[in-house]
Formats: structure tokens, C-alpha cells, sequence
């Protein structure tokens, strides 16, 4: 199952806090597990999009995200089954 995840800021972003998590998100992209992620254009957070078996394993993988250990971001995780375009199946 996909999801689509948003992310709201709900402190400061530290430098070091964020090079650990895009270490965090390119890992994840490697394993396949992530496909997209970035800031959302209004700011104030962020949506990735990955897969994961349900939900409960969707939010064990977004608790890893040191965002989430610091406290910076708090994720919404919504999943969906994909039956048009590239990330079908």
C-alpha cells in the first residue's frame, strides 16, 4: 500500500537535525521504501510519498525520522491503493 504523508513544523529546524534526517529520507529512497519527498509550497512542513505494508508499519517508519525523534515534525500518514499511473499495484 502507498501513503501519502504530510509532515507540520512544530519547531525550528536544526542544521544538524537535518542533514540526519535527509540521511534518514535518501535511505529510505535507496531501499525503494520512499519515492518522493520535499516541502510543501505554503511551508510549514513537508509530504513524502512511500510504501509500506499497513499503517502501523507506515508510522513505525515515519517515527524514525530523527524530524519526529527532535520533536520537529509531527506526520499524517494516509494510505491508498494506486489503480492509475505509474505507481500502480
Amino acid at each position: 500500500m502507498l501513503f501519502v504523508c504530510t509532515s507540520k513544523y512544530q519547531k525550528e529546524i536544526t542544521p544538524e537535525v537535518l542533514t540526519e534526517h535527509r540521511d534518514w529520507l535518501n535511505g529510505l529512497i535507496a531501499e525503494g521504501v520512499v519515492y518522493s519527498a520535499g516541502r510543501l509550497a505554503a511551508g510549514g512542513g513537508g509530504l513524502l510519498v512511500m510504501r509500506a505494508a499497513d499503517q502501523a508499519e507506515a508510522e513505525a517508519i515515519l517515527a524514525a525520522d530523527p524530524f519526529s525523534r527532535d520533536g520537529i515534525s509531527v506526520y499524517t500518514p494516509v494510505g491508498y491503493n494506486p489503480t492509475l499511473g505509474s505507481l500502480q499495484g
